[in-house]
């Protein structure tokens, strides 16, 4: 082997010098990972590829032009739809939604990249002694990050494809790769054991310099989620009492004002538990199509995608490069059009019917979009308080508390009231409290269930709930269909939704060739 490397070595033409064989057993010029790892700041470097794989969630080349994949979770629930049927797999649940779809394959892969890099980082720091190295307490704290951004990728994995591969070591061989699908609840639960570890090594803060870290309470807030959604597929009352133990010790508040959940100027605020960083690029251009994630370092734009969601041409502020726009459904507009968590999103004159949902980019002038077709360097609000405390609703009333899940439901009402009469789009009537005294179960998680369609309509979590309630047995969503008093779609195609096989997508075709411990693909997915 080491003739065959001198060879290699002395064969390649880069430069006019000639090989010397003596040099191959001298150590190398530049570090190797036993020599790299001496201080926090060698540790930040790879936690930072951990931060950034999320960006991939918000890009809109991730699968080429106009290929971004935040549709997978945006459109197939029942809050948002489409003008013009480019998303027809994920909305419509049509046959385009099949194991060869780039979208799937790229979520996948971009899930699992953000595994391994916290595999990487938490393994260095389990396997370095850096107990003297400069920064070694902020090194102990980088592994509660890492286990929380693993946590994050397998949630998102589990409420996408069910059941995958649970991969919770640093791969080092080839066999090693080849790892069979666990049970969608196990998937869950790995969740839940590395929240859980994750919150006795992050901070409850970090220093203004190092805004967007995860701190105690973006874990806790993610942990109230998994329990509750643990809780809802197998019926687990313990996991609702969990949940609310660490929902009682978050310590962010809602907002008075409901906006400053989506205006850039009021990013990270007392309501926010994690935000996706975005900002404009160095020098103020923004090229869409290069990645956040790439071999462009320095230059890529850290925005995040929203064309979608802007007006059609004729205004500053939109993307005049996006094919289609997410509009908000006629369920949804006849139900709770007047709400001003609704209304206040809407323009009449966008272009489409006064239809497009612009959630994080009205009133007008909080985009800050660079020129040239820009993202927005708006914050995306990947977990908020509000989000949590309806869960926390659900939480308690699953457990035998109505009055609580009543005033969780009742703190969100109010706060979206005060806050349209003081800003004035509305009269302070709407939404009114429910009844303290009503003890009804039924009807009181109807009211929480209506609760979250508004209060985070657009925000992603819609389908993710409608899975969880038809699986614990809440709603029923067994023969759906785009009427609207369903999906309620504004596109004339069919939805084709089958409860059967629809819940979960397929695995990407390609990840089933490449790994021989996957022998099917998810039921009704060839």
């Amino acid at each position: 082997m080491k003739k065959y490397l001198i060879f290699v070595f002395c064969s390649i033409g880069i430069t006019m010098s000639s090989c010397d064989p003596s040099l191959v057993d001298q150590a190398p010029f530049s570090p190797t990972e036993l020599s790299y790892f001496s201080s926090a700041r060698d540790f930040r470097g790879p936690l930072a590829g951990v931060y950034a794989t999320i960006y991939d969630d918000y890009h809109f080349s991730a699968t080429g032009y106009n290929g971004w994949i935040s549709g997978m979770w945006l459109l197939p629930g029942d809050d948002l739809t489409e003008s013009r049927g480019t998303n027809t797999f994920f909305e419509l649940f049509d046959g385009s939604l099949n194991p060869n779809n780039s979208r799937l394959q790229f979520a996948f892969t971009s899930a699992y990249k953000g595994i391994a890099r916290a595999n990487v980082v938490i393994d260095r720091i389990n396997n370095v002694d850096y107990t003297g190295f400069d920064g070694a307490e902020e090194i102990a704290m980088m592994e509660g990050e890492a286990l929380f951004f693993r946590a994050y990728q397998y949630y998102k994995l589990f409420n996408i494809f069910g059941s995958v591969p649970l991969v919770t070591k640093r791969l080092q061989t080839e066999a090693e790769t080849n790892t069979p699908k666990s049970p969608a609840i196990d998937v869950l639960s790995q969740v839940i054991i590395d929240l859980q570890s994750a919150l006795t090594k992050v901070p409850e803060s970090w220093p203004e310099m190092y805004r967007g870290r995860i701190t105690k309470n973006a874990v806790r807030g993610l942990l109230t989620k998994a329990l509750v959604f643990r809780g809802n597929y197998t019926g687990t009352t313990g996991d609702y009492q969990e949940a609310l133990t660490y929902f009682n010790a978050i310590t962010a508040v809602l907002v008075p004002d409901y906006l400053h959940n989506f205006t850039a100027a009021t990013e990270n605020n007392a309501e926010s538990l994690y935000e996706l960083q975005a900002t404009r690029p160095n020098g103020g251009g923004n090229n869409l199509n290069l990645a956040h994630d790439g071999g462009w370092r320095g230059v890529e734009n850290m925005s995040v995608f929203r064309g979608f969601m802007m007006e059609v041409a004729g205004r500053g502020d939109f993307n005049d490069a996006t094919n289609t726009r997410y509009l908000v459904t006629e369920k949804l507009l006849s139900a709770f059009g007047t709400d001003p968590r609704i209304d206040v999103f809407l323009n009449p004159e966008d272009g489409v019917e006064g239809r497009i949902f612009q959630k994080y980019n009205k009133p007008d002038g909080v985009n800050e979009l660079p020129p040239m077709h820009g993202g927005s360097a708006n914050n995306e609000r990947i977990l908020r308080y509000g989000d949590v405390k309806l869960l926390a609703a659900e939480a308690a009333l699953k457990g035998g508390n109505a009055a609580a899940a009543i005033g969780h439901v009742n703190d969100i009402r109010e706060r979206a009231r005060t806050w349209a009469q003081a800003s004035g789009y509305g009269d302070g009537t709407v939404p009114a409290a429910h009844p303290a005294t009503e003890t009804n179960a039924g009807t009181i998680m109807g009211w929480i269930r209506d609760e979250r369609f508004v209060e985070l309509a657009g925000e992603g979590h819609r389908w993710w709930d409608l899975k969880r309630w038809h699986v614990g047995g809440d709603i029923n969503l067994s023969g759906w269909t785009g009427d609207d008093n369903e999906f309620s779609t504004y596109l004339a195609s069919p939805v084709q939704f089958d409860v059967n096989k629809h819940l979960v997508f397929p695995l990407p075709h390609a990840e089933i060739e490449r790994n021989s411990g996957i022998t099917e693909n998810n039921p009704g997915y060839d």
